[in-house]
């Protein structure tokens, strides 16, 4: 996996910004929270990560003034270089999930500091987590301990656990790219307990809590085009009658 930035960017930028990581995992939920951030920030595609463990997709981009196509697995970045998010569009190939997490790791190594955010089955959810905020918190990052100030509580341990793995059903590959990040990076792992469904709401949510822990500023939200059809495009009622 190798960064191919845009023309006349200077990837130097990327050592002194903070990366804000999704996986894919239960309800999409972190790539629709990465889309609001995208939009709402006005960020920059400032590359891609040219890579052959994904599956391939491509499509039109939402930048419509903008040449090209999207890829599944795009940089985005603030004009002032403080914030930059990846947006992963489509899963892990079978049998490439080592080499995904490895190459993920040498890439966001370089950067100041990681924030992960994933999802969790809210079904797997412990007696002690059904009531209260939907977020949990785990990591050796500064945003750990503001998180925590904001009445996050960190990440509960099932008696079944073992000492030193977290167990995260339906997050997908959140725990080995955290564990792998750890040892090279600050990383703040966050998470979001979420059902499948439509999950818009529970990604305002999300966004929401993300824009108070990094102090982001944002007002308010700018969903994507792309929203207006995230359940496909409306039916003729003609058809019905």
């Amino acid at each position: 996996m190798s960064f191919v930035p845009v023309p006349n960017y200077d990837p130097s930028f990327l050592k002194e910004s903070t990366l804000i990581l999704p996986t894919v995992s239960i309800g999409n939920v972190p790539q629709l929270v990465s889309d609001l951030l995208i939009h709402s920030l006005k960020l920059d595609r400032i590359g891609f990560l040219d890579q052959d463990s994904l599956v391939p997709v491509s499509g039109v981009r939402e930048d419509s003034n903008q040449v090209g196509v999207t890829v599944p697995l795009e940089v985005y970045q603030s004009k002032d270089h403080q914030w930059t998010v990846v947006q992963q569009r489509s899963p892990t190939l079978k049998g490439k999930r080592q080499e995904f997490i490895k190459e993920m790791t040498t890439f966001a190594s370089q950067f100041k500091q990681v924030v992960l955010i994933t999802s969790m089955d809210a079904t797997r959810r412990l007696d002690s987590q059904i009531n209260g905020p939907p977020f949990r918190v785990w990591g050796n990052g500064e945003s750990k301990d503001k998180a925590i100030s904001l009445g996050v509580h960190l990440l509960e341990k099932n008696e079944n656990d073992q000492e030193d793995k977290l167990e995260l059903p339906g997050s997908g590959l959140a725990r080995h790219l955290y564990e792998a990040l750890n040892t090279k990076v600050p990383t703040t792992l966050l998470i979001m307990f979420a059902l499948e469904g439509d999950n818009v709401q529970d990604s305002i949510e999300y966004g929401n809590f993300i824009n108070t822990l990094l102090n982001l500023q944002l007002t308010g939200w700018t969903p994507p085009k792309s929203w207006e059809f995230l359940f496909g495009t409306p039916f003729n009622a003609d058809l019905y009658q």
